[in-house]
């Protein structure tokens, strides 16, 4: 099988056939993939051609498939399906507990045959930020510092259900204007991520430990606010969750868009507090 490791050198080609797609990722979302999990993104080639490519995230226990693309000249001749099969028996090798992705309707029926269950069903949102609406909300999240990261690590593990510690580091790095928390008591309770896009900014992780529709509102506010006026904003929820969808629904701008479903094999993520998850990493990180 003609599979191999993705390399640096093969990000340009990467992004070329993302942007095909019209998905809306950067060299930078690659990079940080890469970065992260060096050895669990695969290429297919042949004839001296990238045919396809995917890329996955790898934490303690548990792996995230992001990115899974074919050229359109090479589809019908079970690329994807090989690259997947590749990069499951290289997880399987590692020990990996849980492989989780999310899939569109008719991307749920090969994952099926790949031995994935759908455990539950999210949306993106996309928000429209006019300075008039900016100008309404409360700024009362302080920024993340570097001393702060541990304790977010922990309440990221504690909702994902598996150590991240590298991802939220690295989001936080790339991006700390974008990184705000919250505290009652001295203590944090919940924190939320911002990161620039080629259309705007994505927000996720997004989460409340205390549940409170205000405090859930806050960190959402704050980052908000520290985008400019006129962007568009995008992020990922449960579509179960009690107050979420109900948080973004007060924002004029707010606007539904894709439904997708969390698969997974293995053991499931996102099992315990999920209701404190108001937003996930995203669809490429979890």
């Amino acid at each position: 099988m003609p599979v191999r490791n993705m390399e640096l050198r093969d990000v340009d080609m990467a992004i070329e056939l993302i942007n095909k797609e019209g998905w809306g990722h950067t060299r930078i979302d690659i990079d940080r993939i890469l970065s992260l999990s060096p050895e669990s993104n695969l290429i297919w080639e042949s004839d001296g051609v990238t045919r396809g490519f995917v890329t996955s995230l790898v934490y303690e226990n548990s792996a995230m498939v992001g990115h899974v693309l074919v050229s359109k000249e090479s589809r019908g001749h079970q690329i994807g399906k090989g690259l997947l099969k590749s990069l499951f028996d290289k997880l399987d090798s590692k020990g990996i507990d849980s492989i989780i992705l999310y899939a569109t309707e008719d991307g749920a029926r090969l994952y099926r045959g790949l031995g994935f269950k759908e455990t539950n069903d999210l949306f993106s949102a996309g928000l429209w930020i006019r300075e008039s609406v900016k100008k309404t909300l409360e700024q009362e999240c302080a920024k993340v510092q570097e001393a702060d990261l541990d304790e977010l690590v922990d309440m990221d593990a504690k909702t994902y259900g598996d150590s991240r510690s590298d991802l939220i580091r690295r989001l936080y790095r790339d991006f700390p204007e974008h990184c705000f928390k919250l505290e009652r008591s001295g203590k944090s309770t919940g924190f939320v991520y911002g990161r620039r896009t080629p259309i705007g900014f994505d927000i996720g992780p997004w989460i409340c430990m205390s549940g409170s529709e205000k405090d859930a509102t806050s960190l959402l506010s704050s980052v908000i606010r520290s985008f400019p006026s006129g962007g568009r904003v995008d992020l990922s929820l449960f579509c179960d969750h009690p107050l979420a969808g109900k948080i973004l629904s007060e924002f004029r701008q707010y606007k539904p868009l894709e439904r997708v479903k969390l698969m997974v094999r293995g053991e499931p993520m996102y099992s315990h507090d999920r209701d404190k998850v108001f937003g996930t990493a995203g669809f490429e990180l979890g």
